[in-house]
């Protein structure tokens, strides 16, 4: 199937770039980007062919969404909802090491070195960067973003859209509330409330 990544940015020109890690058939034709200045530039040899709207609408194709913003991505998110043709495959790295009984929603980007343990259940349009660790039985909810080096320990919850920078980490079954975002290398002791602000 054809696969069109939306965000021609450094993510989504990380993803082009070393797509063959993620052991997907999918061919690339290019990208989709909002910035109207981008169409008909190239991004890691790739063509930018225009507008999500303009480009996805009608066809069945699998979508990367590659923007690093949460809210950028909830924003888009929406708006292919209405696109029901549209596949959301989830590109996880031969570099990682997922254990087999993980449940995984759909969209979910997973680089090398990550290591997600048994039980765990991770929702929709996730991203986790190079060597995150997911603890056992643990629960990502939907638009988490974590950076490299991020730590989750067992029986942890993350409600959703919750921003984890490089290092940061959090202990065994810690509650992380929706829209949070945990600093870099900060280390969490206690649950978080929705939209909390944690620093080292």
């Amino acid at each position: 199937m054809d696969l069109i990544i939306v965000g021609a940015n450094k993510l989504g020109e990380y993803i082009a770039k070393n797509f063959s890690q993620f052991g997907l058939r999918h061919k690339i034709l290019g990208f989709a980007d909002e910035s109207g200045s981008l169409e008909g530039k190239k991004v890691a040899g790739f063509p930018v062919l225009g507008q999500p709207d303009e480009i996805l609408a009608g066809k069945k194709i699998a979508v990367v969404i590659a923007l690093p913003s949460i809210y950028e991505k909830v924003g888009m998110i929406k708006k292919l909802a209405s696109y029901k043709q549209l596949e959301f495959p989830n590109l996880i790295s031969m570099g990682s090491w997922i254990s087999r009984d993980c449940i995984f929603g759909k969209g979910n980007v997973i680089l090398e070195g990550s290591l997600i343990n048994f039980g765990t259940m991770v929702g929709n349009f996730n991203f986790l960067g190079e060597k995150c660790s997911i603890g056992h039985e643990s629960v990502i909810g939907d638009c988490c973003y974590l950076e490299d080096e991020v730590n989750v320990g067992g029986y942890s919850i993350l409600e959703g859209m919750v921003n984890m920078k490089k290092g940061s980490g959090i202990n065994q079954g810690i509650r992380v509330g929706k829209e949070s975002t945990i600093e870099k290398f900060a280390e969490i002791k206690e649950d978080l409330l929705p939209n909390s602000l944690a620093k080292k």
